[in-house]
């Protein structure tokens, strides 16, 4: 790809942008109700720039603005101990100070990420049909009574059905919106459940500051500006919580989760935007 024509590509279209907006805001300044989703102009040239990029929108694009608290966030950190690693991997294999992948004589691997994040490997994923919604909700209440895991202020938030496997994502909650660090994933094939992976808050905490949240059309402008996001189909906009897990992530045993739009694609994959103002 030539970069450098991208870059030109991407500075010509928010120049476009801003001059779009700034006349939206000029001729709209004296108006105490105005709400740019109600702006037919700005909205279509939102998507217009968006398809630049082939990224389509078949999904309804929220109206509202919030304003929310940020949230102070603490993870459960996780103790490689025998009793973690057995209750996976079965008897037979140990805990080793410093070691975070383990395996067994069947294949399975266990992982221990940046302290926080669980990652259980069961072998791999197999071509063939996936489990359907009422074989996968089965599964899941088996894997977790076995592996003792408690479910306990956990919604499912997400499913992505390929034609030969299917992911259930659940996240915790804190006041009916969904905190994206604090998840679990079921991965399932013809065969039954072949991956888990699990990172969990253990207490949250309102921080006295609240901030006012940008409108969702106006936080898609920011897929504009990712390299790795094109040639997709939005499929679902919704207010969460988020913190970026960036390359400070394994130091961290307490952070910051702020309001952040999330735009789900077709193909499964998804993109925080942070918004607020």
């Amino acid at each position: 790809m030539d970069w450098n024509k991208s870059n030109t590509i991407l500075i010509i279209a928010f120049v476009i942008l801003n001059i779009i907006l700034l006349a939206s805001y000029f001729s709209n300044a004296y108006t105490e109700d105005y709400n740019v989703m109600n702006d037919e102009q700005f909205v279509e040239s939102v998507e217009e720039l968006l398809k630049q990029k082939n990224i389509t929108i078949n999904s309804e694009i929220p109206e509202q603005t919030y304003v929310m608290p940020l949230l102070d966030t603490e993870y459960e950190m996780i103790d490689i101990n025998n009793e973690l690693i057995q209750n996976y991997l079965g008897s037979g294999v140990e805990a080793v100070e410093d070691v975070y992948v383990y395996n067994n004589d069947n294949g399975e691997t266990l992982e221990i990420i940046n302290g926080k994040k669980l990652s259980y490997t069961i072998r791999e994923k197999i071509q063939g049909k996936h489990p359907t919604e009422d074989e996968m909700s089965v599964l899941i209440n088996d894997f977790v009574e076995e592996k003792n895991i408690s479910m306990e202020g956990y919604t499912e938030n997400r499913t992505y059905v390929a034609e030969d496997s299917c992911v259930y994502s659940f996240t915790q909650s804190y006041n009916d919106y969904s905190m994206e660090n604090s998840y679990m994933n079921f991965y399932a094939d013809e065969n039954g459940i072949y991956k888990f992976e699990m990172q969990r808050i253990n207490h949250v905490k309102e921080i006295t500051e609240k901030v006012r949240t940008v409108t969702a059309v106006e936080a898609l402008m920011r897929l504009l500006t990712y390299d790795d996001v094109s040639d997709k189909e939005i499929i679902k906009i919704e207010m969460t919580y988020y913190s970026t897990e960036d390359e400070n992530w394994q130091y961290i045993a307490r952070i910051n989760s702020d309001p952040a739009w999330k735009v789900i694609f077709s193909d499964g994959t998804q993109k925080h935007l942070p918004n607020a103002d």
